[in-house]
């Protein structure tokens, strides 16, 4: 009798364990779940990228700011994901890197060729973010730019 009463502890034990692992693995799928659900929101709110106010140019000269400009620390490289702009971005790479200028991507249509652009700047930061900011701080309405504290051009 004492070993019947064992065994079916023995049983409940590993009822409870299988039931406990069971429970385990809903919830590690509702959370894999809800963490592909929240990316994909999270895209679809970041994508399109679009700046109104500024368009890809070529040939713009030197603008020096009239004052420093306060607040920004190191330099940005200000592209979009245009032809001219990917051009600009390869031919100035070597530049950019070693003032470990951040990126500013203010014109992309979508999260695919955001991931070619980080591809093609090198490890450097790329924000895909508006640059209405820059615009109203700074006059610039076009890119690629190189901004620094003092001015921007290409």
């Amino acid at each position: 009798m004492g070993q019947d009463r064992i065994a079916e502890a023995q049983g409940v034990i590993r009822s409870e364990r299988m039931t406990d692992m069971a429970k385990k693995a809903e919830i590690e799928r509702h959370v894999s779940n809800d963490k592909q659900k929240l990316l994909k929101e999270a895209v679809e709110a970041i994508f399109p990228v679009v700046t109104p106010s500024m368009k890809p140019q070529h040939g713009m000269t030197y603008t020096r700011f009239e004052k420093p400009l306060n607040g920004l620390f190191g330099e940005l490289a200000v592209i979009g994901s245009d032809p001219y702009s990917l051009q600009w971005l390869d031919a100035n790479i070597k530049r950019l890197k070693h003032s470990n200028a951040t990126i500013m991507l203010v014109e992309v249509p979508n999260d695919q060729q955001y991931k070619d652009i980080l591809e093609r700047a090198m490890g450097l930061y790329v924000i895909p973010v508006s640059g209405q900011q820059i615009h109203q701080d700074t006059g610039l309405d076009y890119y690629p730019a190189y901004v620094t504290s003092i001015g921007y051009g290409q």
